[in-house]
């Protein structure tokens, strides 16, 4: 019914115009290290790190089903800290679907506090009660189309984010996947990018405008590896690889098919996060350098 979903910008009203965006203290960032993909279960927390290894942004602060801290949420709190040098840390919200947001309504509510930048959408009504808690939440502008922003990091890094399609304001129940935002980190050398790090949620990859073009060192797999979002593009943009190319699943116990394992060459150097199988200490978080 039409009642029981809700265009998000009537809770969130500002919009963030991207060029007056401040993602990250330049005095606490100088360089982008690389990522960490955090063992939440089911779902995305994916931290940027700086030169120190401290997660300085988040793109999505999620977890659902097969939370490792399922009895222990200071856990969480201790693991994925929203917190560096005193100030909060950013949040980049790829769509709204609960297992990219969920950790924040009860896992650690004190990421309510940060900054967080969210596409518009046709969200639940979950989603609504927690974007009436968020203390400064913005939406990325519709206005801006398909044009990505791009955010420097020291002099040698970039933080890429996209919006992948327009929200449709008329949709009761509006295709999340697809109208969200995808980040992309790149390296520079002197003159041009010499290899990208992917952030998709989950869009597949023929659905994110203008994808990053050099050698992609990394990417957590879309949509968690289903079959669904495994396409032609995403087969052509995947052998655009870089020698140590690594592929990340983020995923938990779950009833989707998530990930189908049969679309990932074996020869990849692919590393499973959230899998019961290989779980310890209620951490199997992966980071991926340059």
């Amino acid at each position: 019914m039409a009642d029981d979903h809700e265009d998000i910008g009537k809770t969130i009203t500002g919009t963030a115009d991207p060029a007056a965006l401040q993602l990250f203290d330049d005095n606490l960032v100088t360089n982008l290290k690389g990522v960490r993909v955090f063992d939440i279960g089911q779902g995305d927390c994916i931290g940027l790190r700086n030169q120190d290894d401290e997660v300085f942004c988040y793109v999505d602060y999620g977890g659902l089903d097969d939370h490792p801290d399922k009895t222990n949420p200071a856990a969480t709190a201790h693991r994925m800290p929203v917190r560096l040098g005193g100030k909060y840390v950013s949040i980049v919200i790829t769509h709204w679907d609960k297992d990219h947001y969920w950790s924040a309504n009860k896992k650690n509510p004190d990421a309510q506090n940060c900054e967080w930048l969210v596409p518009r959408q046709t969200v639940s009504p979950q989603a609504v009660l927690l974007a009436r808690k968020l203390k400064n939440a913005k939406c990325w502008p519709e206005s801006r189309g398909d044009r990505p922003a791009s955010f420097g990091v020291g002099a040698d890094h970039d933080i890429v984010i996209r919006k992948c399609r327009p929200h449709d304001a008329s949709a009761i129940k509006e295709d999340r996947n697809l109208s969200g935002l995808a980040v992309s980190l790149q390296q520079w050398n002197d003159t041009n990018v010499e290899m990208a790090m992917l952030l998709p949620g989950d869009c597949p990859f023929d659905r994110i405008p203008h994808p990053p073009m050099a050698p992609l060192r990394a990417v957590v797999a879309y949509h968690h590896g289903s079959h669904t979002h495994w396409t032609n593009a995403t087969t052509t943009a995947v052998g655009n690889r870089h020698p140590t190319y690594d592929m990340v699943y983020s995923f938990g116990k779950n009833n989707h098919g998530h990930p189908d394992r049969s679309n990932y060459e074996p020869d990849w150097n692919s590393n499973s996060v959230e899998t019961p199988d290989v779980r310890a200490n209620g951490d199997q978080s992966t980071d991926m350098s340059w």
